[in-house]
């Protein structure tokens, strides 16, 4: 290990962006004794990084090998599916239509940059936006279909291209999305309300801005549903944001949203009479703050959650100028630490329930006062896994097994380092189909403020 640690420092020297020493090399401006040496260092590190990334791929392929066999020994992938070599396997049946996601490079790259094909376009007005700001962002970019009608494959490599999040994150939120109210045998949904370009193979296709499911009470800047349309950017909530921000020295990091979340919590609790604080709203809310200060920093300073990398984002849903995505893909794993530092940082306890009316609010018995990185990773599986069956459409009631089949293939692979307990989903109690709430008439969000 000494030799791969020296061999690594030299590589940071040589290989480190911008290096004023190798430019010069490469430059032709060194003597050619120092150049040659500069190039063989470089090399030497490029050779040592490589193999111990190609040892811990081994590693991992190993057991995502050991995994997927007992997958199949189970009869888990009834209709394929599964993760091998880092890549998930094609469906068959009912699902081999469906794309699967890839896993792209990463590197520190400028998005969109010079790139003509993803230049910020206003949308028309045939296409439909949502209350997720990022893929709002992707849709405006063409990264997704500029339409706002998506697959399961094309946003989960949108995530990873655009943001840098890892491949396993990625997965699993556009598979939330596809979930939430898409066709899972074409894998198309829609990022805003129903749209009669989504199928409705398996029942009605209702998009992923309906509450309930992707879109949950305590929004960043969304109000909740009882209120009016959640699917709406409200101005008035990000700017409450910001100014809570602004205490923390401008950062919309993890001490703002320590504040910011139990504000709303109590907020929602003391005049939300539907208000559920149950295990999908812990996954999501949770989630999606902590992706705030990971996925939209410009990647040339990861740990600057200011309001020039964050506004563009929400409040004109374009990327900020010379922006740069992560360099470093952002995993499951890192999102379950960051969940367990934002609750631990928080004033009080948000203890998970629901309101069944104004001062009635009811505990779930869910103790998250002690929970570790790997359980709060467990509970965004158990949002899905355990949580589905009480929001789908009934069309996906009628073909439970299809939506297990295609559960254990594109997503519990995921979750197999993490040992949770995760089980086949049965139909739930509360079946609904909820509103879609997407904006009907605006979809061009300038400063914050809809342009009809």
């Amino acid at each position: 290990m000494k030799s791969f640690g020296i061999a690594l420092s030299l590589a940071a020297t040589a290989m480190a962006s911008p290096c004023p020493y190798g430019q010069l090399a490469e430059r032709g401006a060194l003597p050619e004794a120092e150049a040659k040496n500069f190039f063989a260092a470089r090399a030497e590190g490029e050779a040592a990084v490589e193999a111990q990334m190609a040892a811990v791929k081994r590693e991992e392929h190993a057991a995502q090998a050991k995994y997927y066999k007992r997958q199949l020994d189970l009869g888990e992938l009834s209709l394929g599916g599964g993760l091998l070599n880092g890549v998930l396997q094609p469906f068959s049946g009912v699902l081999e239509a469906l794309d699967v996601p890839t896993p792209q490079e990463f590197s520190l790259k400028e998005i969109p940059g010079d790139d003509a094909e993803h230049q910020y376009i206003k949308p028309a007005k045939s296409a439909v936006r949502g209350m997720c700001p990022t893929l709002n962002t992707m849709a405006n970019h063409g990264y997704i279909d500029r339409s706002g009608i998506t697959t399961f494959a094309q946003a989960a490599n949108a995530c990873q291209i655009t943001l840098g999040f890892g491949y396993d994150t990625c997965v699993f939120l556009s598979a939330l999305g596809l979930l939430a109210g898409g066709d899972l045998p074409s894998g198309k949904y829609s990022i805003g309300g129903a749209d009669a370009r989504v199928p409705d193979t398996l029942g009605p296709s209702l998009g992923i801005s309906r509450h309930g499911f992707f879109e949950v009470d305590n929004s960043i800047s969304r109000i909740d549903s009882y209120f009016g349309n959640q699917a709406d950017f409200n101005l008035d909530r990000f700017n409450r944001l910001v100014s809570i921000a602004d205490k923390y020295n401008g950062q919309f990091g993890n001490s703002a949203f320590a504040e910011e979340r139990v504000l709303l919590y109590n907020e929602a609790k003391n005049n939300n009479p539907e208000f559920n604080a149950g295990v999908r709203w812990l996954g999501v809310t949770t989630a999606e703050r902590v992706f705030i200060f990971r996925a939209l920093p410009n990647g040339t300073e990861e740990t600057n959650a200011n309001f020039a990398n964050i506004a563009p984002f929400y409040m004109n849903e374009t990327f900020p100028h010379e922006w740069y995505r992560r360099a470093t893909p952002y995993s499951l794993a890192n999102t379950g630490t960051d969940i367990v530092t934002l609750l631990a940082s928080s004033s009080e306890l948000t203890v998970p329930g629901v309101n069944e009316g104004l001062n009635n609010f009811v505990p779930i018995g869910l103790d998250i006062g002690s929970l570790t990185p790997q359980e709060a990773t467990c509970f965004l599986a158990q949002a899905v896994f355990d949580e589905t069956p009480g929001f789908l459409a009934p069309g996906l009631i009628d073909n439970i097994d299809i939506l297990n089949a295609f559960l254990n293939g594109a997503l519990k692979p995921f979750f197999a380092p993490f040992n949770c307990a995760i089980g086949d989903n049965t139909p739930g109690a509360n079946l609904t189909s909820n509103g879609a709430g997407p904006s009907d008439e605006c979809n061009v969000l300038v400063n914050g403020v809809y342009q009809c």
